[in-house]
């Protein structure tokens, strides 16, 4: 799993049959940076994943790749690589939060 920023929407009219109907999110994967004073910063790898959660722009979210991203009910016979699977609300690292969804 990786923790990533949705930062946009992939559309695609033509797709296989099992990914219609898929919402189908960019999404910039993240990373911690540092432990006392650490960050959030976007690490340079872009995926486009299959939206499980309703998450929309801007939301912190966590991903599953592989094998693991077929295993969701919405997944299962969707060839897919990415999906989100939740929604984060907050990051805690060295007992400091680094993220928080509300603020």
């Amino acid at each position: 799993m990786f923790i990533g920023q949705v930062t946009g929407t992939v559309v695609a009219t033509q797709k296989v049959a099992s990914v219609n109907g898929k919402k189908l999110l960019l999404v910039n994967s993240m990373t911690v940076e540092g432990d006392k004073g650490a960050t959030l910063k976007p690490s340079g790898r872009v995926a486009v994943a299959i939206d499980t959660v309703g998450a929309g722009e801007g939301d912190v979210v966590l991903i599953t790749q592989g094998s693991s991203a077929r295993l969701t009910a919405m997944t299962s016979d969707v060839p897919t690589d990415a999906v989100i699977i939740g929604i984060i609300d907050a990051i805690q690292v060295a007992s400091g939060e680094i993220y928080r969804k509300d603020k």
